[in-house]
């Protein structure tokens, strides 16, 4: 696969792994149901009724977790036709942070794969850096992560929000919810993707190090550097 060998350095491997982290916690962001929690206890007793257990409704962008019937507690997603779906079921709002937040972390995961590439010495593509490239693409995925992010917010006016945090709820003021688990997933995984943008000129400087040239004119196949 890597007929040149491979070149991997210290700084590679962090920018890599940084990547990857922002990749996944964004990834639970959109996908858990915890964006804002309700008020409500909704209590849940076992199969064998020796305990309780005690939940809150909450919504995310897409899916909702709420109480059905008397005691049931139920999870599901209200996104019935994707994009198309109602805006009084799915707030348009919520439709720009899914359409954003998706796309920005497919382009941070493509990246993700390419850095696998500067890895078999291929620094180059068309006549520029690999590593520039993949810096300036991971820094348009952070910018929609950023605005994706920020647009959620404006949906809190809706009915959806209000039914669920009070008739007080409205833009950047949840009333009675408090901000669930992957509201701060989104804020790490988005800071994180910034971080990613930046590190790939860290990883760039390491890549053309005198030492790590040095070991490649040499001939080795397998070059490590910190």
């Amino acid at each position: 696969m890597c007929g040149g060998g491979l070149l991997i350095t210290g700084r590679s491997l962090i920018w890599f792994l940084v990547t990857l982290i922002a990749c996944m916690t964004l990834l639970a962001a959109i996908v858990l149901p915890k964006w804002l929690i309700g008020p409500e206890e909704i209590k849940i007793d076992s199969l064998e009724g020796n305990f309780s257990i005690y939940r809150h409704p909450s919504v995310g962008i897409y899916n909702r977790c709420k109480r059905m019937g008397r005691s049931e507690y139920n999870c599901g997603n209200f996104d019935l036709y994707g994009l198309a779906t109602d805006i009084s079921i799915f707030p348009f709002q919520w439709k720009i942070t899914m359409f954003l937040m998706c796309l920005g972390n497919l382009l941070l995961a493509s990246t993700l794969v390419c850095m696998l590439v500067t890895c078999c010495r291929v620094h180059s593509i068309f006549g520029f850096s690999m590593h520039k490239l993949l810096g300036i693409f991971q820094g348009i995925a952070a910018m929609m992560e950023l605005c994706g992010y920020m647009a959620y917010p404006f949906g809190w006016e809706e009915p959806r929000v209000k039914t669920l945090c009070g008739l007080d709820a409205e833009p950047f003021a949840p009333a009675d919810c408090t901000l669930g688990v992957s509201i701060y997933l989104g804020a790490i995984g988005t800071v994180l993707a910034f971080i990613s943008a930046m590190l790939s000129a860290k990883a760039e400087s390491a890549y053309y190090s005198s030492k790590a040239q040095r070991f490649v004119e040499e001939g080795q196949v397998l070059v490590c550097v910190p």
